[in-house]
């Protein structure tokens, strides 16, 4: 009996094991599938012109607010986009769009996948805002977006947008919060698959007073990272002027922010005078001065905060002779993908404090070539025209990108950040054992 018991017990828990790894088995058999959302590129509103860099000819694309659902091939590298947002199949290559008002004004922003939330930091809603909100719904469903609205006063009151499926609108940036001088803008969406865009347009009568887009940032954070901000020196008779910058900050929190600005240049990495510790008050759009005192080049910075917040540089540029400013925003750590670069050459700027930046560059004629940036605190690469896409292979820790483009209309930004990244979703798989009683 006393040898007995203990094997029935052994017997009991080798059953159990066996059981639990039948289970297991299971389990772990089933199958997942990988695949990139599709993006969505905005539309294009009235006297604009929109060129959006395609990773292929064979690149699928289909049109918001047609009956027709069907994607098409675009046949070009070089997509001419008419008024309305396109969906793009780009299969993980994130798209740059090239928006103009010829000869006046000129801007750059990335194809995204649809966000949960979007923060815009930049623009204005007073006498010379020409700007406006795109909302594209790519669902097939209506969507239901929260747009919430903060500026140099306070929060404003939240508006409750309603966009029909597969559609999109467009709204007044005067009409968010009339009056202000200084706004950012928070999209959530609570119901729909909707992306969002901001474009920043002025004028005084008559007078163009330039434009831009605004790239959105996806958080609020308490390090915020700009790479890119172009420091323009104009020639005035016998001397030379630096053009203004100014840094725009909301700590959407309930406490005030300590803030400390820190410059990366090729000059070195040092704190601007009076933006070490900077108290900013928090629930209202705050605007600081932004003078590095430094010869014509591009730099960037990092903004440190022991509250999240949100920011942005506004800056005055001269681009080919033409004035224009441009809003440079927040970039996230740099990682590997593709961005396409098709009938653009941009410069790259990297900034960290050891930048090692490992690229491959895709030529229209099928030709390839492998690049390495490396540099202290900054560093800074020219495309060549004619490349098709630009791969980011390897990239260091701690390290963050933007692009700047320059022509006769006017600057560009963006940053160096995927428009859609790789998604797991689990295959449902038949088993003909549950039709088995």
């Amino acid at each position: 009996m006393k040898i007995k018991r203990p094997l029935t017990i052994f017997a009991a828990l080798s059953l159990v094991l066996l059981i639990s790894n039948a289970i297991n088995v299971a389990v772990s058999g089933g199958k997942f599938s990988s695949n990139y959302p599709a993006v969505v590129c905005p539309s294009t509103p009235k006297d604009l012109t929109t060129a959006i860099s395609m990773p292929s000819v064979k690149s699928q694309i289909r049109p918001i607010g047609t009956k027709s659902l069907s994607y098409i091939p675009t046949q070009t590298l070089r997509y001419m986009q008419a008024k309305s947002p396109v969906v793009l199949e780009s299969q993980g290559a994130t798209p740059i769009v090239w928006q103009i008002r010829k000869g006046v004004w000129a801007g750059a922003t990335l194809c995204s996948s649809s966000q949960t939330q979007q923060w815009f930091v930049g623009g204005a809603a007073d006498v010379t805002s020409k700007g406006r909100l795109i909302l594209v719904n790519s669902g097939l469903s209506s969507a239901i977006v929260d747009i919430e609205i903060w500026n140099e006063i306070g929060p404003q009151p939240t508006k409750a947008i309603t966009i029909k499926a597969n559609s999109y609108s467009e709204i007044g940036i005067d009409s968010l919060a009339p009056g202000s001088k200084a706004v950012v803008v928070k999209t959530v969406t609570r119901a729909g698959r909707v992306t969002s865009y901001m474009l920043d347009e002025r004028g005084r009568g008559l007078r163009a007073l330039g434009g831009d887009l605004i790239n959105f940032t996806a958080k609020a954070d308490k390090e915020i990272f700009i790479p890119a901000i172009p420091h323009t020196v104009r020639k005035d008779r016998s001397k030379s002027v630096e053009l203004p910058h100014s840094l725009r900050i909301l700590v959407p929190g309930e406490i005030d922010a300590r803030v400390t600005v820190t410059v990366f240049s090729t000059d070195g990495t040092f704190i601007p005078a009076g933006l070490e510790n900077k108290i900013v008050k928090n629930g209202s759009v705050v605007t600081l001065d932004l003078n590095p005192n430094m010869p014509a080049s591009k730099f960037g910075v990092r903004i440190s905060s022991d509250e999240p917040i949100v920011a942005s540089v506004f800056s005055q540029t001269i681009a080919e002779g033409k004035s224009d400013f441009i809003w440079s925003t927040a970039s996230p750590a740099l990682s590997e993908f593709t961005l396409s670069t098709s009938g653009l050459s941009p410069q790259l700027i990297f900034i960290g404090q050891n930048v090692k930046v490992e690229l491959e560059l895709f030529f229209g004629n099928g030709k390839r070539k492998n690049l390495s940036v490396k540099g202290e605190d900054i560093a800074t690469v020219k495309i060549p025209d004619g490349v098709r896409s630009i791969s980011i292979q390897k990239a260091g820790k701690g390290i963050y990108g933007a692009g700047l483009i320059a022509t006769k209309s006017g600057y560009g930004y963006f940053p160096l950040s995927p428009g859609s990244v790789l998604t797991k979703s689990s295959v449902p798989m038949s088993n003909i054992r549950v039709l088995t009683p």
